[in-house]
């Protein structure tokens, strides 16, 4: 592709980043605790309830953003290698084909 310059390396190594660091957002995700009770937070006259429900939908919003930073970033990995792997075939140079009889 004349009159480009493809830093293959730089597009590689952005790849392996987005995986470690989706390795890390799995890890997180992966180490939530399921779910708080009541006895982590003593009697709070009648509001241990409403806080053990909100902690545990803070929780559900965290497993699930974390998640979703896994996926993306996976797919961000996946699609750098697509990247590489399209500019090196675009690269190629182009035979031309024969007709057969």
């Amino acid at each position: 592709m004349a009159g480009f310059e493809i830093y293959f390396d730089a597009l590689e190594e952005c790849a392996t980043k987005a995986k470690l660091v989706a390795n890390q957002f799995k890890g997180m995700a992966d180490e939530t605790p399921a779910s708080v009770g009541t006895t982590c937070f003593g009697d709070l006259e009648g509001f241990s309830d409403k806080l053990v429900k909100a902690v545990n939908a803070l929780e559900a919003k965290i497993e699930a953003e974390t998640r979703h930073a896994d996926q993306n970033l996976t797919k961000v990995e996946a699609a750098l290698h697509q990247v590489v792997a399209n500019v090196r075939k675009a690269d190629l140079p182009v035979v031309p084909r024969t007709e057969r009889a």
